[in-house]
């Protein structure tokens, strides 16, 4: 219920969180926009690997600065305020406002996870990681679009949502949102929990081990912003003060999608890390000449994830540009054996094959490998580099 100006106690009207809610959209709009700008850089100009999970987090960086708009114009009409102080012409406009934060914070949100699950697929070269972010890829997009269709017609027609004398009907928007908070949260925890039993297994330094849990654990944190949000949609359903008591509703509401890009961003962010705090983020893996090494994690027989060059079983390959009018030779800043010649022979326990895709491919398989590497693919997965050409690197494993 809207209580109008003279309704209610008016010595209370001059109280305004206004100010709060100003700083808090600017310091994390302003955070999420500076990791999504060095993710781009680091995958456009570093690394050239720009993927569509690079694409999806800008997508959703985009949807958050307009979240932050909605929200502040909500503000300029009445958020922040006591609802008897907010006269009575501000009221149209502060529903528009209301009703476009809604719709694009929730779909902002859908982005963002499909940016992650994707993100993933390029770090995991796991079988059952890769088959689990596909479908929920698929999911999250056709929840995306679902999602675009629900809330705009929430009301028909939808300008009944800010104008009650207008004919029409809307469903219970109470009950769409704390569906979508519940669903947001699920989401939200499967998606944390994913890569956990993969770093469990890692077998990386402890120092390396715990900063990567701590990276990929940000995600948790989106988690209880999502169960603190939860409990301020049910704070701001009772009230009779709604421009007040929805302050932290708003503003938890941007904390969580603003927070869950720069959670998604982070990872990506390792090359700036190390020239800052080279010793923290030092690699005890083979480390690349130029800034296009990337790092896969690959499943060896025993279930335990192998990221470590001195393995038994696998080993790490890194992969450096080439030039695109001659074939991929060792040369190429690819990491073999010690004893290796100008092949690549079959190691014992391990296979490693090299595909190109943009330029001549020329006798570096063993016989009859070529055709066993597409099986490899398949199995394990690969790590894909784009540089002058396209270039992947696959393990197998000998059974």
């Amino acid at each position: 219920m809207y209580i109008r100006r003279g309704d209610s106690n008016h010595s209370l009207g001059g109280e305004s969180r206004s100010i709060e809610i100003c700083i808090i959209l600017s310091i994390f709009c302003a955070l999420s926009t500076t990791g999504v700008a060095l993710r781009s850089y680091i995958r456009l100009v570093l690394l050239r690997t720009f993927g569509f999970d690079d694409a999806a987090i800008i997508l959703a960086q985009v949807l958050a600065i307009g979240a932050a708009v909605a929200i502040g114009l909500e503000t300029k009409y009445g958020l922040g305020f006591h609802t008897w102080a907010q006269p009575a012409e501000y009221f149209i406009p502060y529903m528009k406002a209301f009703y476009s934060s809604v719709v694009v914070y929730n779909v902002a949100m859908c982005p963002v996870k499909i940016s992650i699950l994707l993100q993933y697929r390029r770090v995991f070269a796991v079988r059952m990681v890769q088959l689990i972010t596909f479908y929920g890829v698929v999911f999250m997009s056709a929840w995306t679009v679902t999602l675009c269709f629900l809330l705009t017609l929430i009301c028909v027609p939808v300008s009944k949502f800010w104008d009650s004398t207008i004919p029409g009907r809307c469903l219970d928007s109470l009950t769409i949102w704390y569906m979508l908070a519940g669903f947001n949260l699920v989401t939200d925890l499967a998606i944390f929990c994913l890569p956990l039993p993969v770093i469990q297994s890692l077998q990386l330094p402890r120092k390396q081990k715990i900063m990567l849990i701590a990276v990929f654990g940000l995600g948790l944190f989106t988690c209880i912003i999502s169960i603190i949000r939860i409990r301020t949609l049910k704070i701001a359903a009772a009230t009779d003060d709604p421009n007040w008591d929805n302050v932290d509703a708003a503003i938890w509401s941007f904390l969580e999608v603003s927070t869950a890009i720069i959670a998604a961003c982070l990872p990506t962010l390792r090359p700036i890390f190390s020239k800052i705090m080279p010793r923290l983020f030092s690699s005890s893996i083979g480390q690349s000449q130029g800034p296009s090494q990337y790092r896969v994690y690959v499943q060896a027989p025993s279930n335990s994830f192998i990221a470590n060059p001195n393995s038994a079983n696998i080993r790490n390959t890194t992969v450096g540009k080439s030039d695109s009018k001659r074939s991929l030779q060792e040369s190429d800043n690819i990491e073999l054996p010690p004893h290796n010649s100008g092949t690549i022979p079959p190691q014992d326990g391990c296979r490693i094959g090299v595909s190109i895709t943009g330029g001549e491919k020329q006798g570096q398989y063993p016989s009859g490998a070529e055709s066993q590497w597409s099986e490899v693919d398949m199995v394990i997965g690969g790590i894909q580099t784009t540089t002058a050409i396209m270039q992947q690197v696959t393990v197998k494993t000998a059974k």
